[in-house]
């Protein structure tokens, strides 16, 4: 249901024309014009400022359109709606009041559109430019004047693939030290997410990015966040434009941070012509080869069929086919030899492929199409499609050709080296998953490392652990600010459950990643055949045959602390299971009050304190309380089923 109202009876009275409520009331912003002129907004929180006076705008065809700017408000609606999603729950909720402004820059007379709008847990705007030809983006004004005294967590990694892939390390700094803390500078990926002194968790990102180029941050030395985008000269467009928009996540607790959907309400539906039926998109788990090699057997057919011989004995819906299966000989028929297999034991295939090798524009992508018509012809049901490093207009063009393409090909796809998501999951429903995190496969990487360099009688073992370091295994500390930063902004394909490379990190939270971390295609990092021969990990594969990759519900337990501790109760059907991550020792006691009333069995996986786990089974009741020991680098993982 959506409800149209004239502008003024949603203005408050007494308030500047400029001033905006959420539905309700709590949250409330205003946008107006700076005494120099200049465009500008404001967000509050329950009568606290949040976001102080902020630059907004863009520079278009060499013109500061938001200098020397009037506002006038030209409409504003409620919007009340609900549509189904795929995550952390199966259905979203877009309720917002939207305000339409009209914005003339005075000296040219231009006038274009301001759009915004505010929900119950945030805050977003984006511009609407009239014209005609070809446009030329010289950059955007948007800024964000957040808290100083908060505390920031960003993605950090020590080298030049940090704007890249995405792949950093989440750790945290004071705000006012954000422009200086790293050693690539002041510019950072989004999301960022501050932690601010009184409780609240204001996240910065951007929804809809499409037809522009994707948006980075610049810390400025007082704090503030600027606008920096790869093409320091600018882009260019055609006819209108229309920007992503430029959001501020306001969260009370981390609850309602995991579990806002504003990123897809931004985002526009699927359209019914490409999405009318979506019956052949199918979320599930899938195996992968990668990650051992398969003892020398790695891309083969042999090899590849018994992983895919795995898939099929623990339910799986899919099997990953990695880099190198364009080297087999005669590739399209050996390519339609393992499909055909894959099929006939019920699993689907993806299939990876490098993006150079996809992306020449010409004749409307004319060889990313012949591709996509071979390898569906084939009978393979999805693409990973890997290094893209970065968010240019170029890549942001190419990751919209893929999808689109793929659509009309009832192809899933799964982007691997590549930006954040911006709600593309809604409007491409046949995106099931991106990578743009920092994932377990780095441990792989890490232990060849470690192994050429022991060979060349290189000592590596006194290192100095630097967050961000290349060549260092994944932390329990990433792991417990994952779920509730990078994973805010949408499904990420960290590939979790690294038993045969762990790190430090124990086998339990190993376990836990893959039902803390929302991807509604879960592919596993580990050799298959070892889950199976190692008897101390036997009782993991009871919970990795039924893993959910969709959610009904997550509940956030309030003894979440990014960084330290991450534990989420998640529903899939009747059934709850609870997870849990642990970068410090911690002595807990947490209630099921998540528990619709009843009584319960309890199948619970811990630490077993030697580098295994312990299975208990008892039953409990809702309400009751569950005291747990976590070590360092330790997790749970539970399962509750009404008895």
């Amino acid at each position: 249901m959506k409800h149209w109202i004239p502008g003024c009876l949603l203005l408050l009275a007494g308030c500047s024309p400029g001033a905006m409520t959420a539905p309700a009331g709590k949250l409330s912003a205003e946008v107006f014009t700076t005494p120099n002129g200049s465009l500008a907004y404001t967000v509050s929180y329950d009568g606290r400022m949040v976001c102080d006076t902020s630059s907004m705008g863009v520079t278009i065809d060499g013109i500061d359109t938001f200098r020397e700017a009037s506002l006038r408000l030209a409409a504003s609606r409620e919007r009340n709606e609900s549509y189904p999603v795929r995550g952390v729950h199966d259905l979203a909720r877009d309720h917002a009041r939207e305000y339409i402004w009209e914005v003339t820059h005075r000296p040219t007379g231009y006038v274009y559109t301001l759009e915004t709008r505010l929900y119950d847990d945030g805050f977003a705007y984006r511009f609407i430019l009239p014209g005609q030809g070809v446009r030329h983006i010289g950059g955007e004004a948007a800024e964000w004047r957040l808290p100083a005294d908060s505390r920031v967590w960003f993605a950090e990694r020590n080298s030049a693939w940090k704007l890249l892939t995405y792949a950093g390390e989440w750790t945290s700094a004071p705000a006012p030290e954000l422009a200086t803390v790293s050693s690539q500078g002041p510019v950072q990926t989004m999301p960022l997410l501050y932690e601010t002194a009184d409780g609240l968790r204001l996240m910065v990102t951007e929804a809809a990015l499409y037809e522009y180029s994707g948006m980075r941050l610049r810390a400025g030395k007082d704090g503030s966040l600027h606008a920096d985008f790869t093409e320091k000269e600018g882009f260019d467009l055609r006819d209108t434009v229309t920007t992503p928009w430029r959001v501020l996540i306001v969260a009370e607790n981390l609850d309602r941070l995991v579990t806002t959907d504003i990123v897809t309400n931004l985002s526009p539906a699927p359209d019914p012509e490409l999405f009318g039926d979506m019956s052949w998109i199918r979320p599930g788990r899938s195996l992968w080869s990668w990650w051992s090699g398969l003892d020398g057997r790695y891309m083969t057919v042999e090899g590849e069929q018994a992983v895919i011989d795995l898939a099929a004995e623990m339910g799986y819906e899919y099997s990953t086919l990695d880099e190198g299966w364009e080297n087999l000989a005669d590739k399209w028929t050996t390519l339609r030899e393992i499909a055909d297999y894959a099929a006939g034991k019920g699993v689907g295939l993806f299939v990876w492929r490098h993006w150079e090798k996809l992306n020449d524009p010409a004749e409307d992508y004319f060889q990313m199409r012949s591709f996509m018509d071979s390898v569906a012809g084939c009978g393979v049901k999805g693409l990973k499609i890997d290094f893209m490093n970065g968010e240019g207009l170029r890549q942001i063009r190419f990751t919209t050709a893929v999808l689109e393409n793929a659509a009309r090909r009832r192809l899933l796809v799964n982007f691997h080296g590549c930006q954040k998501p911006s709600g593309e999951i809604r409007t491409y429903p046949n995106e099931l998953t991106r990578e743009g995190v920092r994932g377990m496969e780095l441990n792989r990487i890490t232990a060849n490392y470690l192994a050429r360099m022991h060979a060349a009688g290189t000592s590596v073992a006194d290192r100095p652990y630097v967050p961000g370091n290349e060549n260092q295994n994944i932390p329990a500390s990433h792991n417990a600010a994952l779920p509730f930063t990078r994973c805010v902004a949408g499904p990420a394909d960290y590939t979790p459950v690294g038993f045969s490379m762990p790190g430090e990190v124990l086998p339990a939270q190993q376990l836990a990643c893959a039902y803390l971390i929302t991807s509604p295609l879960m592919t596993l990092a580990e050799n298959p055949f070892y889950l199976f021969r190692e008897e101390r990990l036997r009782p993991a594969l009871e919970f990795l045959r039924e893993l959910p990759v969709c959610w009904n519900e997550t509940v956030v337990l309030p003894q979440s602390r990014i960084g330290s501790l991450a534990a989420f109760a998640r529903r899939s059907g009747a059934t709850w299971y609870l997870a849990i991550a642990a970068a410090e020792a911690a002595q807990e006691t947490f209630k099921l009050d998540f528990l619709a009333e009843g009584n319960y069995t309890m199948v619970l996986l811990e630490e077993d304190g030697k580098g295994g786990l312990r299975r208990t089974e008892r039953p409990v009741a809702a309400g009751d309380l569950l005291p747990l020991d976590l070590p360092r680098n330790g997790g749970t993982v539970a399962r509750f089923i009404r008895r």
